[in-house]
Formats: structure tokens, C-alpha cells, sequence
């Protein structure tokens, strides 16, 4: 066989090859599944969960209103500054960030991946139960902001009304 009519043959064998339907959408499937996971990489490659909102309303007795023994909904978080605390959490370099304030959770996914009032209400069993919802927000909340205060760190607020009486806080 001459050398161009082995170059024709090699031609169609790849023709064939790309225009078959079955190799086609193989090849598009694995590529489209390549893109997605480079497009939810982060910077060192690892793929990212969605960012957490950056402006959360903490109201346990609004969000899930059937977890029993949650006591009347009295005074909730309005406007709670999500990022700034990430972002707080981030400079003092702990790890793992989210396990700061989202006990037990070792990745990102053990809090995405859960059901919000089951994951929250786990939380508070090992605190007291629904029924010590306050005690809950403030050992961990009010308590760490007390301490970087002693410290005289940047904090949030340390009053009632700092965290309970913003209503319609700006950003």
C-alpha cells in the first residue's frame, strides 16, 4: 500500500471512530464531567461547596418550626454577618473554619449535606436539647466574643441589643 493511501485509510478509521454516535457521547460526557470539576475547583484544584451566604437571620423557631421542645421564639439574630466571621476565623488560622461555630462538622459537606433542622437539632442535644436553644447561641456566640474582647481583639457585640436588637442592620 502506498504511503497516501495508508494516510486516506487512517483518515476514515478516525472519522469513523470520531462520527460514531456511542464514541461521541462518551467522549462529550467525559468532557462536560471534566469541566464541572475544574469549574468548582479552587485555587489549589480541590473542588469548593457552594459559598455560605454572606448575610444569614438566625430564627431556629422560624426555620423549623416542628422541632420539638423549642421554647416561644422571643428574640432572634437579624442580619448576622456570615463572611465577616469566616473571614474573622480565616486570620486567627485554626483549621478546619466552619468547626468553629458548626460543632462535629469536619467538612464543608457535613453541613451542606445535612437537613438544616436535623443537623442543628444534633447540635443541640449534645448542649441541652431545643429547650436550652439560648444557652446554646451564647456559650458558643456571646462567649467567644467576650473573650476576644479580654483580649482586646476585634469582636462583635457583647450586649443584648447588640445581636438581638438590629432590626434591618445594614451591611
Amino acid at each position: 500500500m502506498k504511503k497516501k493511501e495508508k494516510t486516506l485509510k487512517d483518515e476514515r478509521c478516525v472519522r469513523k471512530m470520531f462520527f460514531n454516535p456511542l464514541i461521541t457521547s462518551l467522549m462529550a460526557a467525559f468532557v462536560l464531567a471534566i469541566s464541572f470539576h475544574l469549574s468548582l475547583a479552587d485555587e489549589n484544584g480541590t473542588a469548593a461547596v457552594k459559598a455560605p451566604p454572606e448575610f444569614i437571620d438566625i430564627n431556629i423557631q422560624a426555620t423549623c418550626p416542628d422541632m420539638a421542645g423549642l421554647k416561644k421564639d422571643t428574640k432572634s439574630v437579624k442580619h448576622f454577618s456570615h463572611k465577616a466571621h469566616i473571614d474573622a476565623i480565616k486570620k486567627e488560622g485554626k483549621g478546619f473554619v466552619c468547626a468553629t461555630c458548626h460543632q462535629d462538622a469536619k467538612t464543608e459537606e457535613d453541613i451542606t449535606g445535612a437537613e438544616r433542622c436535623n443537623r442543628i437539632q444534633k447540635e443541640l442535644e449534645k448542649t441541652g436539647g431545643p429547650a436550652k436553644l439560648k444557652d446554646h447561641f451564647h456559650n458558643q456566640c456571646l462567649k467567644c466574643h467576650k473573650e476576644l474582647k479580654k483580649e482586646q481583639k476585634p469582636t462583635g457585640p457583647t450586649s443584648c441589643k447588640g445581636c438581638h436588637g438590629r432590626k434591618g442592620a445594614t451591611k
